[in-house]
């Protein structure tokens, strides 16, 4: 193992190597927060802001209790659960410096003392036991033989200690998803791995019970979570996967279904995996991974395909994987470094998904680097969520029919992710709801009622209406009942077409009597947004959008702000980053209101998409190489240019060669050829504001 990293993972070990001595020296880095500390650690003190949380009974720490003056305990949570230990033990196995196996047991002794069995922060959520098992068996077995045996006992009495709180305290109610699943898989590890251990083989089974039969509440039939959170998603599987691996290597397994299902959720993770082979930041998020041997970047899960092409024998988990990330080698060793060399490569066969169950449209170019990408959300706000007025919570966001859109390779529209747990008003709430995310309002509501942090009543139904893929392109329709409650009901309907020739078009619809205030909103990547005119904007001078309507829409572009509506998203829990938003909105009383966007990847100074008004008609033009594509939208006048009852028509006008006609939806379109060619050669490109 040390000679294959010696020859293949020699930028691995340099990076184990300076977060092993950051550990050494206490340095820590969570949440966005860098932070020395010196001498011994207060466990029970937020180690951001110093204040301490109360030595008492677990279950009576008031974690649920909103800001009592203790902090944000995510921060206390995250240092003890202790994953840097991995680093330190990591280290030690490759280098044996002594300093670093040291720092194990400074660390681990000082925890163990600081937090009394059963007494304080630390124990007062199963899962932050759970989350502190794994690290500390991960360590233990790099770096067991080396013990001393005062200090191996003292930690056989912490493992102990965690084994017999877990079975006491499962999560069966309270948060029977990712925290019950963490728990059992800790449990499972600790028998396993301590059969020793009188309690054992109660634990074992009772941890594989839970683990088995609690299955099918994970996971959506397609194989994503019904968290409705990729963070969540991946916590979920990996949890499974660690399990199973351990029965495997310890001569048992868990049942074949268990199997079945992590496959499949590594399936999903492969199809949302985007162009630079990260996930797309979906629902809520923290910095707990279960598989964390390897510092990735945040949201770059591909070490679960790698260690799914051996399992599973998967010729496109290899190819989506890259590599043989250092995450698979700690879990399947050197064998499966050998089994992945020798495995096929092929890129996945598909290129478009509707994953129906969990509700997630994808549709990219390619499976390359520099491909376009769309995801479309077109699921519930998480499984479970009620209609009525009885709350409950998920981490799953009121951001139905939103849309992430690569282009080019690059990224241009992101969902804004989650800032915080625990800090309290907007800057807490405004992530989670519907404004947040690129979707639409209707009279200033979100999609589902609000209630406080992760909880809401009063949720959407989602409908999909239609999918359509032809290998080159593909279409999505959908629409949500969030806004049809009471006597002036509005529907909100969303087309999603990804175009051959590097352009996305997004039709909204909005069905119902009486007046309302409409708004849309569009979530940028970090980076700059410059307006061309009162409709049509580039981003970073690669990628356009442009909107067309039957009513007038204003536009407002924010970015930086002093609230988090003005133009942030955060890339993980704590962190935030400006990036530009543009918000749409109109006043209207029309039973049907229709607004029309183009998003096109382009040269910054040669647009391509022209927005043609004369006559009380609209249409938009999309150059594609030496064609263009006028593109209507279903309520958008076209001056008998095109005609059809489909949500969205192309008609795609090439110099000497047939017009191509393309609708979504209805059952016909008819085109002026004459009047459509006409207009193509008298394009003039839009001029950018001054």
């Amino acid at each position: 193992m040390r000679q294959l990293f010696e020859m293949v993972y020699g930028k691995e070990r340099a990076d184990t190597l300076r977060h092993a001595a950051d550990a050494r020296d206490q340095r820590f880095e969570f949440f966005g927060y860098s932070f020395h500390v010196d001498g011994e650690i207060d466990w029970q003190a937020d180690p951001v802001t110093g204040a301490r949380w109360p030595s008492v009974f677990h279950a009576d720490v008031p974690v649920h209790g909103g800001d009592l003056g203790y902090g944000d305990v995510k921060h206390v949570w995250e240092l003890s659960r202790q994953q840097y230990l991995i680093d330190l033990a990591k280290a030690y196995f490759l280098a044996r410096e002594s300093g670093d196996l040291a720092a194990v047991r400074r660390l681990v002794r000082s925890w163990i003392a600081g937090n009394p069995y059963a007494t304080g922060v630390n124990w007062s959520c199963a899962l932050e036991p759970a989350f502190r098992a794994w690290s500390w068996l991960w360590a233990y077995h790099l770096i067991s033989p080396d013990l001393d045996e005062v200090f191996h006992l003292e930690w056989l009495c912490g493992f102990y200690d965690h084994g017999r709180f877990l079975a006491r305290h499962l999560e069966h109610y309270s948060s029977p998803y990712n925290h019950l699943i963490g728990e059992a898989s800790a449990l499972y590890a600790i028998a396993l791995s301590f059969p020793e251990f009188a309690d054992s083989d109660a634990w074992r089974a009772q941890a594989q019970a839970v683990l088995e039969t609690r299955l099918r509440e994970q996971f959506y039939t397609d194989g994503g979570s019904v968290e409705q959170s990729t963070f969540y998603h991946h916590a979920t599987v990996g949890f499974y996967l660690l399990s199973g691996l351990l029965a495997r290597q310890n001569g048992r397994d868990l049942s074949p279904d268990v199997w079945k299902a992590v496959e499949r959720g590594i399936d999903f993770s492969m199809d949302l995996m985007q162009p630079d082979g990260s996930t797309p930041q979906i629902g809520g998020a923290d910095d707990g991974k279960p598989i964390r041997m390897e510092h990735l970047p945040f949201w770059d899960f591909r070490a679960y395909q790698a260690v799914g092409a051996v399992v599973f024998g998967r010729a496109d988990f290899k190819a989506t994987a890259g590599r043989f990330h250092e995450d698979a080698l700690w879990l399947l060793g050197p064998s499966g470094f050998e089994q992945f060399s020798g495995l096929e490569s092929r890129s996945p066969s598909r290129t478009a998904v509707l994953r129906q169950a969990s509700g997630y449209a994808v549709d990219r170019a390619d499976w390359s680097s520099h491909a376009d990408y769309v995801c479309f959300d077109v699921g519930e706000q998480a499984a479970g969520m009620r209609q009525d007025a009885v709350p409950n919570s998920m981490h799953g966001h009121a951001d139905c029919l939103s849309i992430v859109a690569w282009l080019g390779g690059r990224r241009v529209l992101v969902d804004s992710g989650l800032y915080a747990y625990n800090c309290g008003g907007p800057w807490e709430a405004h992530f989670r709801e519907t404004a947040a995310h690129n979707t639409a309002r209707v009279d200033g509501r979100d999609q589902a009622r609000h209630i406080g942090k992760m909880a809401w009543s009063h949720s959407y139904r989602v409908r999909i209406e239609d999918h359509v893929a032809d290998g080159s392109q593909s279409w999505t329709v959908a629409s949500h009942d969030g806004y049809a409650r009471g006597t002036e009901a509005v529907t909100h309907r969303r087309a999603v077409w990804r175009r051959p020739g590097s352009y996305l078009l997004v039709y909204d619809e909005f069905v119902g009597g009486g007046e309302h205030e409409l708004e849309v909103n569009f979530q940028f990547a970090p980076g700059t947004l410059e307006m061309f005119d009162s409709n049509h904007a580039v981003f970073e001078g690669f990628a356009e959008i442009a909107w067309v309507s039957d009513v007038e829409w204003t536009a407002q572009s924010r970015c930086g702000g002093p609230e988090p509506q003005d133009g942030w998203i955060c890339s993980s829990l704590g962190v935030r980053e400006e990036a530009p938003r543009v918000t749409l909105r109109a006043q209207t009383k029309a039973p049907r209101t229709s607004l029309l966007t183009v998003l096109a990847e382009c040269a910054h100074e040669s647009p391509r998409v022209t927005c043609v008004r004369e006559e009380g008609s609209t249409l938009v033009a999309v150059t594609v190489d030496s064609c263009t594509d006028w593109v209507a939208g279903a309520g958008i006048a076209t001056g008998g240019r095109i005609d059809t009852d489909g949500l969205l028509a192309v008609c795609r006008a090439a110099p000497g060669a047939e017009l191509q006609q393309t609708r979504v939806g209805g059952s016909y379109l008819r085109a002026n050829v004459g009047a459509l060619n006409q207009l193509s050669q008298s394009l003039r490109p839009p001029v950018r504001q001054r």
